[in-house]
């Protein structure tokens, strides 16, 4: 979604602070979706979660994904496209391409980011931060709302036993950590980066 979108959206929601209840949710900003609801018309999602890909690179000790194993499909940047079109078509403002897999590892990731940010989705995900590399970083970041790392320990050995990667791994996802950083900073990008502690 554009900036000029999101803040016409705040506007809408500060403009009714005074009798919002807050109960944890982002209801208040999406009134005009509730209002649709209640006239009984269709609705699309606000925003949606979703993986681009089941594989992954680590073995994280607290991952569930496996226990929901079901048959394996490619998702290919001709279908992200088509779905991304529908997405923006429907009025979906969000996708953030978080949990069952680490999307970064898709073939079809960095097209999908740049697609979805081109209709005026707000595109954000979750990754272990591994396969990145500062000229990726750089080719991403400007496309996103928020780029989250799983980085679930402070010290080598520790990230090795609960991430099940080896202990070097470490220092690459620290690096890559800190050239986020380092973009957003020299290019001013509005993208929020975190860290998610498992």
């Amino acid at each position: 979604m554009s900036r000029h979108t999101q803040h016409a959206d705040a506007t809408v929601a500060l403009d009714h602070t005074d009798k919002l209840i807050l109960d944890g949710t982002k209801i208040g900003w999406h009134l005009d979706r509730v209002r649709a609801w209640e006239q009984g018309e269709r609705i699309a999602p606000i925003t949606i979660d979703m993986a681009l890909t089941r594989a992954c690179n680590y073995a994280c000790s607290f991952c569930y994904a496996m226990l929901q194993e079901n048959d394996r499909e490619v998702i290919t940047t001709e279908v992200m496209y088509r779905f991304l079109d529908d997405c923006a078509e429907l009025g979906v403002k969000g996708i953030s391409l978080v949990s069952d897999g680490e999307s970064t590892l898709s073939p079809a990731f960095v097209a999908s980011v740049k697609r979805g940010y081109e209709l005026g989705i707000s595109m954000a995900s979750g990754t272990n931060a591994f396969i990145f590399n500062r000229r990726k970083l750089e080719e991403i970041l400007p496309y996103l709302t928020y780029l989250r790392v799983n980085f679930s320990a402070g010290t080598r050995d520790r990230y090795a036993q609960i991430m099940g990667v080896k202990p070097e791994w470490f220092d690459r996802v620290c690096q890559n950590i800190r050239d986020m950083m380092d973009i957003k900073r020299q290019n001013h990008l509005d993208v929020t980066i975190g860290c998610k502690w498992c």
